[in-house]
């Protein structure tokens, strides 16, 4: 949503993605405990995690060598549905001081959002960013937050610390090797939870995973495994691959063609089809009872909508949409708008008689996804 504004408006802004060094494993159990109590959990909820830490004993594998049990006092428990929640606790006791802090000696709003909506922080489990309109401003925050985190027994690796600056170069810039900027940007290659920030960039990306998905399963396609479970399986482990996050992008017809013509490839391997069999695209998808993955962007960007509609106020989601329709005042771009996730989101709005032009819209827009079944209808004219 950010990026929408770039694209669409005069305006730029850097982001700051810091990187934690075995975060799950370094938190200490006695500020989870510590914690729980401050967010008003009764007796025996505290006494029930206490009861899930305790007694942890492990063993450290070396080149095939297992290591004496010990006891770890350290650490949360991966890959259950407990240790995120009591990670993401902990992060946030330690982000609450940073904000005092940074209150105190930058001046820098608490909670971390601007008077016009701008979004100052981004967290999900460990992966932080911090955001401003000025490097330096970061750079300044860098060396705060690491003495801060490893306080809470949380590292940041300060050598993998990404700076990324979000704007369109001028017409004629070149980079050092002279090459021209406009297109190439350095953060259309920046990743984000697996995802990069040009939508081209990022489906030319999947395109490339969903090819290696498909060929780790490739004895599958090939076996008598009936069709439709095949294509069961097709769907969980490749089409997920192929589809991540695309409720956000906001790429032109020709880089989603490119998707459908991957999908349709993979298709006719399961279903056997080699040259000079041919087999026309409405029927492929009519046999394989789908459709082409293009049809599906639309409706997840509408299912993102509404789960960002329904969210929290005061999540990144919610203010960076609140951010976009008050830079509608910004001096736009010269020349033809390119394709953005604000400018698609409004464009499915208006098709089905809705607007987002000021916040009494929003308003208005989450009254009415508030109720789930409306908000599908309307997901079905699509």
């Amino acid at each position: 949503m950010l990026l929408s504004i770039v694209q669409r408006k005069k305006w730029e802004y850097h982001r700051m993605g810091i990187d934690m060094s075995s975060a799950f494993d370094t938190i200490r159990r006695s500020s989870i405990l510590e914690l729980l109590v401050k967010c008003g959990c009764n007796d025996d909820e505290i006494r029930l995690v206490r009861l899930l830490l305790s007694n942890t004993k492990i063993k450290i594998n070396v080149n095939g060598t297992l290591s004496v049990e010990f006891l770890s006092l350290l650490g949360a428990f991966q890959g259950d549905c407990l240790s995120g929640c009591l990670f993401t606790l902990v992060l946030a006791g330690a982000l609450c001081e940073l904000r005092e802090q940074l209150a105190v000696t930058m001046v820098r709003p608490n909670p971390p959002i601007t008077i016009e909506g701008f979004p100052l922080e981004t967290e999900y489990a460990d992966d932080v960013d911090f955001m401003d309109e000025d490097e330096e401003n970061l750079r300044q925050i860098l060396p705060m937050a690491t003495e801060i985190l490893k306080s809470w027994n949380l590292f940041v690796n300060e050598d993998k610390t990404d700076f990324t600056h979000v704007y369109l170069a001028k017409s004629g810039e070149k980079d050092t090797n002279g090459k021209p900027l406009t297109g190439s940007e350095e953060w259309r290659k920046s990743i984000t939870l697996g995802s990069m920030l040009c939508s081209k960039a990022d489906i030319q990306r999947r395109i490339s995973l969903g090819y290696a998905a498909f060929n780790k399963y490739k004895k599958a396609w090939n076996t008598k495994i009936p069709l439709k479970k095949r294509l069961i399986l097709y769907e969980a482990l490749v089409v997920s691959v192929l589809m991540y996050n695309s409720s956000c992008w906001a790429a032109p017809k020709a880089a989603l063609e490119k998707l459908d013509i991957v999908h349709r490839h993979h298709l006719k391997c399961i279903l056997n089809y080699k040259y000079p069999s041919i087999i026309s695209n409405v029927n492929l998808y009519k046999r394989c009872e789908t459709e082409p993955l293009s049809a599906r962007v639309e409706r997840n960007r509408w299912k993102m909508l509404g789960h960002v509609l329904r969210g929290p106020v005061d999540g990144p989601a919610h203010t960076s949409l609140v951010f976009a329709i008050n830079s509608l005042n910004m001096k736009g771009r010269v020349g033809r708008p390119q394709s953005n996730l604000f400018s698609l989101i409004k464009q499915d709005l208006n098709e089905r008689n809705l607007f987002l032009n000021n916040i009494n819209d929003l308003n208005y827009l989450r009254n009415i996804a508030y109720d789930r079944a409306s908000w599908r209808r309307m997901q079905q004219l699509m």
